[in-house]
């Protein structure tokens, strides 16, 4: 019974820092246009999500069970998976792939001479 509770908290801690890094990484996505200095921005938050995962990471394998890294690992890549679909369809803004917009006026092709 205690390994279950173990394994959970596992899971829930990995879900947790996926939950982090999802947020964070839309917050600097969304606040990168109005930067001033989006390099700063953009490293500094990737940073900071890296450095949380990792910590987070790092205390659970303290413990010396590989079995709650890979419950953590399970709820990391659930979360992580579920969070940035769940932003792709409900933002209209964010874009996987670029869109064109046929409305924008284009330049003529070049004519030999």
């Amino acid at each position: 019974m205690n390994d279950w509770i173990e394994l959970t908290g596992g899971f829930f801690a990995g879900a947790a820092a996926a939950a982090f890094f999802v947020a964070s990484l839309w917050w600097t996505t969304i606040r990168l246009p109005a930067s001033r200095q989006p390099w700063l921005l953009h490293t500094g938050s990737a940073f900071l999500r890296m450095a949380v995962v990792i910590a987070t990471f790092g205390l659970l394998a303290r413990g010396g069970d590989w079995r709650i890294l890979v419950a953590a690992a399970i709820g990391f890549a659930l979360i992580r998976t579920v969070g940035v679909c769940t932003i792709a369809h409900r933002d209209a803004n964010f874009q996987l792939v670029p869109v064109h917009n046929s409305s924008s006026k284009t330049l003529p092709p070049r004519s030999k001479p």
